[in-house]
């Protein structure tokens, strides 16, 4: 498995999600040379991993929006599996992260600080970005 590969996506994702995954790679990938890290099939198992991960939340996350043809006072139905769902899916995304941290440390390059630590700000930038009905999906793509 390389970088290359994994920009493919899979079949399941929306064409939106092939452009995020696509971005998302791209910017990990950058990342992780930027700290001496060299490509290998694991790591490449581990950055996909945790983009799948992502994807997934993100799509239970969206379950929880509200419909653009909702009332703003209607809340979203936010249903107790759903948020177990959730939940779940978060603990395995936070999972996936320290699996790349160790899986960086094996290779030989630990980096010096936690992925998660460099990953929030970036997790936090996309999150507006993503929910902005504003949105431009040609803007990922002039990369």
């Amino acid at each position: 498995m390389t970088f290359n590969e994994l920009r493919k996506g899979e079949r399941w994702m929306t064409e939106e999600e092939l452009r995020l995954i696509r971005r998302y790679v791209l910017c990990m990938k950058n990342f992780l040379i930027a700290r001496g890290v060299e490509e290998s099939p694991l790591l490449c198992f581990r950055v996909g991993d945790l983009g799948l991960q992502w994807l997934i939340v993100r799509r239970l996350e969206n379950g929880l929006a509200q419909q653009e043809n909702c009332e703003k006072t209607e809340l979203p139905l936010a249903t107790t599996a759903l948020a177990d769902h959730i939940g779940k899916g978060r603990e395995r995304l936070r999972k996936a992260i320290r699996e790349l941290e160790d899986t960086c440390a094996r290779l030989g390059t630990p980096l010096d600080t936690g992925l998660a630590d460099q990953l929030a700000p970036l997790m936090r930038e996309t999150r507006a970005l993503l929910h902005d009905p504003a949105f431009s999906p040609e803007a990922l793509d002039s990369d």
